[in-house]
């Protein structure tokens, strides 16, 4: 809550601003959120070489942070030259982090199993990386970015507490029994009611030019896909016969264990306040 009120004053407050390309001075937005995700990044990918290290591979650590920490902050600095992210400006940074994968796995590892650290390694920089670009490109996207990032992480969140509490209390029919136990189709239905009802509440109170049934489609909608990027990290770990990304935050696990959903369902929340 520290960093997101830090952010907010300082674009409030107009204290940091950038000179773009077409001379036109802007604020610059998301500057406290990127620097956390960042932060963020280094510690989600130790996690994640963990999780490749139970299953018997390495992956390139260096590399994975900076691939990461440079995609994951691009919306960020994009805005020094304006406009929106472009295909060719993603596309020049996928082929600088192919690179620089490649480079260190030939002075570190050499041949040594280069395949498959070459592979997870990517896999990481995709997934923390593209993740982490698209929840801050939601803040970064216009000047009501602040509040649409809140209504994202609430309703995310919000699907997360509806289907625990939903499902610890009348769940029985399991959701995937192989992969995630503890899901049941109860408590996915639970976490979808609650998003829903905290996404049409924070689009009324934070005035975020959504109809009601726009906002209860937004809300089960990133429930869904939340939930859908929690089971995606359960594969992870299924696979790496790990309960938890790590021990970092107590009753909860690791980061990664946290930033789950948020990862996956970042993209599809960009593409709805895209199209709404």
């Amino acid at each position: 809550m520290t960093v997101l009120t830090l952010d907010w004053f300082l674009e409030d407050a107009k204290v940091i601003q950038v000179a773009q390309a077409d001379g036109v001075s802007a604020v610059l937005r998301g500057l406290p959120i990127a620097i956390v995700m960042m932060l963020i990044a280094a510690q989600a990918v130790w996690e994640m070489a963990k999780l490749c290290g139970s299953a018997g591979v390495l992956i390139l650590g260096r590399s994975a942070v900076i691939g990461a920490a440079g995609l994951g902050t691009l919306p960020l600095w994009q805005q020094f030259v304006g406009g929106e992210l472009t295909g060719q400006t993603v596309m020049m940074l996928f082929a600088a982090i192919v690179w620089i994968v490649f480079l260190d796995q030939m002075v570190s590892r050499r041949t040594t199993d280069a395949i498959r650290t070459v592979a997870c390694t990517m896999m990481t920089v995709l997934y923390l990386g593209v993740g982490g670009a698209m929840i801050l490109q939601i803040r970064v996207a216009d000047s009501n970015g602040f509040v649409k990032l809140i209504m994202f992480l609430a309703v995310v969140k919000s699907t997360d507490i509806g289907a625990y509490f939903v499902g610890s209390a009348i769940g029985k029919r399991k959701l995937t029994p192989w992969l995630s136990p503890g899901k049941s189709w109860e408590g996915l239905f639970g976490g979808l009611a609650a998003a829903a009802g905290v996404s049409i509440l924070i689009a009324y109170l934070g005035d975020v030019g959504l109809a009601v049934w726009q906002a209860a489609v937004f809300g089960v909608i990133i429930g869904v896909a939340g939930q859908f990027g929690d089971l995606c990290e359960s594969l992870l770990k299924r696979s790496a016969k790990i309960k938890d990304s790590s021990s970092m935050v107590p009753e909860f696990g690791g980061i990664l264990d946290i930033i789950d959903s948020p990862l996956i369902a970042a993209p599809a929340a960009a593409a709805m306040f895209a199209v709404m």
